[in-house]
């Protein structure tokens, strides 16, 4: 997680992370910078995103998938709270297609699968900018 949060920073776009070997104070201090739009992105563990709450989440990015459909949920509710709009992205693997297949039915998720390299249109629509090969590295 602070690999990558450096990795955005690094690529100008401000991140913070989020992970178990924080201490309280830490974890505090950098969802208080995601909460007051000093950082546009919080990189989090899945064991440090449970049981926190950020309002106003469009898009959240899931770089590895669950294995239970209740995690997905879970990280999926961090977006589109109180009637508004928000994305989930899933980065997976074609081989895993199927096992995501499977989980979104369990959740009861009609979800589309698309495929994307660096440069095409889905990546920009996503994050909003086209990125570079040099901040494509995680």
């Amino acid at each position: 997680a602070e690999t990558l949060a450096e990795q955005f920073d690094d690529a100008g776009i401000p991140a913070a992370a989020l992970h178990g070997d924080l201490n309280q104070a830490k974890r505090t201090r950098n969802l208080e910078r995601m909460t007051s739009g000093r950082v546009q992105v919080l990189v989090a563990t899945d064991v440090a995103a449970r049981g926190i709450h950020v309002d106003d989440i469009d898009l959240v990015i899931q770089a590895d998938a669950p294995d239970e459909y209740k995690t997905y949920m879970h990280r999926s509710g961090r977006t589109g709270r109180a009637g508004r709009a928000g994305r989930v992205v899933t980065l997976i693997t074609r081989q895993r297609q199927r096992r995501m297949t499977e989980l979104l039915g369990r959740a009861e998720i009609d979800a589309p699968f698309e495929s994307a390299r660096i440069g095409d249109d889905i990546i920009e629509e996503i994050t909003g900018r086209m990125p570079s090969n040099a901040e494509i590295t995680a």
